[in-house]
């Protein structure tokens, strides 16, 4: 197959979907498929508008003797891809791992809204997100197909959107095979986020300086770094901190997992289930919650009971599993253009 990837984020960018647009794009091409990769990044400079015409224009051309068309979000670049797309008459998929509107509301309003009730709230939207959900409200009616990272967010989606729900699957994320076991230098709490309002960061940062009065000797580590140091941080930590509003894909629990480190997230996640035995689930909105958790791990014996609940996760995912999934949902999507 010939597949064009429409990544809104790529390597050195930063990011969950520029690291995932990267694995797929190295599997897919692996396994002997050609892979034209379209890269929003270079078009980011421009105006808002003309960035996305000429992103459309990019896709448009890359197209030519394409088989079919992978998007990585549901705006940015997935709305100009799938517009190119359609006008070319091809199929095209979009991995949705996030919720662009969410996002867009909680940081222009500041309203610590959950994903799970953002949909149920009657929220006053700005003339920019009303265009927004209309917008996503069309593509999900008329993407060929969407992958989900759990069917939390798939049902939820569902019902605010009004899809078919037979043009909608599950991939999960990648959990390694791999443990890497790693002992703490130290008493440090990583608890790294973007600049971003969901993110709840202030809330950790309160958090921890009631703990530092009681525990002097521990750190929080809240710098954006390179994936690579980001990895070795957590090997080396105490313990991970997301105090996100919600997750959609918890990808620092992930790698939590991968080096048998104790973490405390969010309950509104849809991979709660998946990771229910291994980690501490609160509501971050809770600033005694959070507080409560991470004084909890500061327990010798407590801790060492987080560690062996983390240990003890067996769950695994390959990449070369999810690749296979997705060559297989491309594949269909191929074979029912013809």
């Amino acid at each position: 197959m010939k597949i064009v990837l429409a990544a809104p984020l790529y390597p050195p960018e930063i990011g969950g979907p520029a690291s995932y647009a990267k694995a797929l794009n190295e599997g897919l091409s692996a396994r002997g498929h050609t892979t034209i990769l379209v890269k929003f990044s270079d078009v980011r400079q421009y105006p808002n508008g003309v960035r996305h015409l000429l992103y459309f224009w990019k896709v448009f051309s890359a197209l030519r003797g394409a088989d079919v068309v992978m998007g990585f979000d549901t705006w940015s670049s997935g709305m100009p891809a799938m517009l190119a797309a359609k006008l070319c008459g091809k199929k095209m998929l979009v991995r949705i791992g996030g919720d662009f509107l969410w996002e867009a509301y909680v940081q222009r309003t500041h309203k610590l809204v959950r994903f799970s009730e953002f949909y149920n709230e009657k929220a006053n939207f700005s003339l920019k997100e009303l265009v927004t959900f209309m917008g996503t409200r069309w593509l999900t009616r008329h993407m060929d197909l969407m992958v989900f990272n759990t069917a939390w967010q798939k049902d939820l989606w569902e019902i605010m959107y009004g899809f078919n729900p037979q043009k909608a699957m599950v991939i999960e994320n990648e959990y390694p095979a791999t443990r890497q076991l790693s002992p703490a230098k130290g008493h440090v709490f990583v608890a790294a986020a973007r600049a971003n309002f969901l993110k709840n960061t202030e809330s950790v940062e309160a958090a921890f300086r009631d703990l530092k009065h009681l525990f002097p000797d521990i750190e929080l580590d809240a710098r954006l770094v390179p994936p690579d140091e980001h990895r070795a941080r957590i090997r080396d930590s105490y313990a991970i901190v997301i105090p996100s509003l919600s997750e959609m894909s918890p990808n620092t629990a992930i790698d939590a997992l991968t080096y048998g480190k104790p973490f405390i997230m969010t309950s509104d996640t849809g991979a709660r289930e998946r990771l229910a035995n291994a980690g501490i689930f609160i509501n971050t909105l809770d600033a005694g919650a959070l507080r409560q958790a991470m004084k909890t791990l500061l327990d010798p014996i407590e801790y060492e009971r987080a560690c062996a609940r983390v240990q003890a996760f067996t769950f695994s995912h390959s990449w070369g599993e999810v690749v296979q999934e997705f060559l297989v949902a491309l594949t269909h999507l191929c074979a029912s253009s013809r």
